[in-house]
């Protein structure tokens, strides 16, 4: 059994018979917390202590001693009155003697519910969601709505918390759970002592709390949690950001910030007569403008018409959480972000026949900006995305015997990213009178289109429940989407009016922007063992389902990641283009087919680079795998292109 100097128990401690002490996973100013594991019960627990060096402390200063034992109890006793699924459980109380500089201390210890994931903090962006009213609606649905009924159970019951901050929430999976009473106070306790009270946290506490810690009620709370919206929403306040002020969303354009905005500001009114009266009204006042129309509604009309540009300043600026600190004007998510609660979408409403061909260069240009196609270098896609302009050329393929051979490739557009999470959910739910969902695979016009559930252990990107499709946490909604069926990927460029890259294509694409890059040398279509057979797809369905292979690594940085990186984060190429020939695979075709020669279950699906960046030979570009077009891979995403652009520039 080890123990470090600062702490008060060694590793295999057994308290009282039933808990032994397995690792330190926290220490604050007067306490520690272990996990440790209940014997009888066998299961995990939390421990937590008052700490030996802060007793130790305070040995000269009786009344600061026991004023800290005493708010330790006081933790204990609200926790023990609270049954509540969004406020963390105590299960046991009592006390252990640990030797001192002075001889034997007692020490005593709550042991509570073990929640091992992060916090609230976990489920936010640095940069605030402003301005993705979609984002913003799931976020407040699926986490704060709940912290809000686990505080009104606590007030209920007399209690008021006085040191709410998304730090003091913890995340039990999707689940958030009010942590960290050490500093609630309830209507039946003693209140302690103004000098020992002078506690909290200045970004969250409300004014009256610092200046007479014994006023503090319940409408302390409303202001500290009427803060972490503010934060959900604007960021992450700063450390310079002046404490006990008003909440305030900085020129907040549409309908549904300013409502939220209103909400924040009378949340953490600094005179609190004025401000909410409870956490009750809060989330009567919030419910009322999730009930209302998306924003977006309002500004678009009609749901079939066109966007063409973002409004003014709205993608402006270096507090854009996706932007992952990028100063680029990029329209990832969207020209107008349109709510996933709402299904309401700015994109076009009628995608082209799902048992057509892929579409080949005939196809008509939209071009989102002025000018015709022809002579624009950039395209804004209805999706939101911007495609670059990659002039035609030649390529030099490998021929039948192994000699080089020049093929002309025509000018085309192609995505500057890769098709995200959010995207291709937007997608999803604007086709949902044609999609199925059986057994976590979601069926488009009876084919296979994407494959749910986690894609590794602690990932799962795309959840559908109540009908509709979402983004399992808000943090991934700027990743890549992957499980994507080659049916999946046509599907979403036809529906936008674009098409898959021919092997060709992509090929051209990475050598014209990096020119270093050696045309492909191996055999101009490499094959990996896939069968149409029943078998076979039950074996897809069993790979898709269960958890991904431990071979699996995904690399940020040199360094392997649990995820793969935001799309935005990859530089781009000489042509503007991210993560080109990354480790995410591509979706596309061996080569463009026409309506009426080839119908799209003759169309010949490939995989594209990624895999590990696999290569015949150093430099040399891997070679297309012909895949089917029903299979579905953990590290196989898509972007899509357009056919058009002036020749040979």
């Amino acid at each position: 059994m080890s123990k470090t100097p600062d702490q008060s128990l060694r590793i295999g401690t057994v308290l009282h018979g039933k808990w032994v002490i397995l690792e330190s996973i926290g220490k604050g100013g007067m306490g520690e917390v272990y996990r440790a594991h209940q014997l009888n019960l066998k299961r995990d627990v939390a421990i937590k202590i008052i700490s030996r060096e802060w007793l130790e402390s305070f040995e000269d200063d009786e009344e600061e001693l026991l004023s800290g034992l005493q708010r330790f109890r006081n933790e204990m006793q609200t926790m023990a009155q609270v049954r509540h699924p969004n406020v963390l459980s105590i299960f046991d109380y009592g006390s252990i003697s640990v030797k001192g500089s002075r001889g034997e201390i007692p020490l005593e210890y709550i042991a509570m519910e073990y929640v091992p994931g992060g916090t609230l903090r976990s489920t936010m962006s640095e940069e605030g969601f402003y301005p993705e009213e979609g984002l913003t609606r799931e976020w407040i649905h699926d986490y704060f709505l709940p912290v809000l009924e686990g505080l009104e159970a606590l007030h209920r019951a007399g209690m008021v918390h006085r040191d709410i901050k998304p730090e003091n929430i913890l995340m039990d999976g999707k689940t958030p759970k009010i942590a960290d009473f050490g500093l609630a106070r309830s209507s039946i306790m003693k209140p302690l002592t103004q000098s020992a009270d002078m506690k909290g946290t200045p970004g969250y506490m409300p004014p009256e709390q610092f200046v007479d810690f014994r006023r503090t009620d319940a409408r302390g709370d409303v202001y500290a949690i009427g803060k972490i919206l503010y934060e959900a929403v604007d960021g992450k306040m700063k450390a310079d950001t002046i404490p006990f002020r008003k909440a305030k969303l900085r020129n907040p354009e549409s309908s549904f910030f300013k409502n939220l905005d209103e909400i924040i500001q009378k949340a953490t009114e600094e005179e609190k007569n004025n401000r909410l009266p409870s956490v009750k009204t809060l989330e009567e006042e919030l419910l009322k403008v999730l009930d209302s129309p998306s924003s977006s509604d309002a500004e678009v009309g009609h749901p079939d018409q066109f966007v063409q540009e973002p409004r003014p300043g709205a993608f402006s600026g270096g507090r854009k959480w996706i932007w992952g600190g990028v100063g680029v004007l990029l329209l990832l998510i969207g020209v107008v972000i349109f709510s996933l609660q709402t299904g309401q979408t700015p994109f076009r409403l009628t995608p082209s026949s799902e048992s057509g061909s892929v579409l080949t260069g005939q196809e008509k240009e939209v071009a989102a900006n002025s000018g015709s196609a022809k002579d624009s270098k950039t395209l804004h896609g209805e999706d939101g995305v911007t495609l670059y302009l990659i002039p035609g050329g030649t390529i030099t393929l490998p021929g039948k015997d192994g000699a080089e051979v020049p093929s002309a490739v025509e000018s085309f557009y192609m995505d500057e990213t890769l098709v995200t999470n959010y995207q291709f959910v937007a997608f999803l739910n604007q086709v949902l009178k044609d999609i199925r969902v059986e057994q976590g695979v979601v069926k488009g016009h009876g084919k296979i289109w994407l494959f749910l559930g986690q894609a590794w252990e602690g990932y799962e990107p795309v959840m559908y429940r109540n009908g509709r499709f979402h983004i399992n946490n808000p943090a991934h909604a700027d990743l890549p989407v992957i499980r994507v069926t080659g049916y999946g990927a046509s599907a979403y460029a036809r529906f936008f009016h674009r098409r898959l890259p021919t092997a060709r294509e992509w090929a051209y694409a990475v050598s014209k922007g990096t020119p270093d890059a050696t045309p492909i040398s191996t055999a101009p279509l490499g094959t990996i063992e896939g069968k149409t057979t029943d078998d076979a797809l039950d074996q897809m369905m069993k790979t898709m389902h269960g958890k991904a292979p431990a071979t699996h690594e995904h690399q940020t940085g040199g360094q392997p990641s649990p995820l793969p990186a935001s799309v935005i984060l990859s530089k781009p190429n000489g042509l503007g283009i991210r993560g080109l020939n990354g480790n995410i695979g591509e979706w596309g075709v061996a080569t463009l087919t026409s309506p009426g020669v080839k119908g799209e279950n003759d169309t010949e699906y490939v995989v594209l680079g990624g895999l590990g960046n696999r290569a015949g030979k150093a430099g040399a570009l891997p070679a297309p795998l012909i895949r089917k077009p029903w299979e579905a891979f953990e590290e196989v995403g898509f972007r899509c292109v357009r056919s058009g652009g002036a020749v040979g520039r």
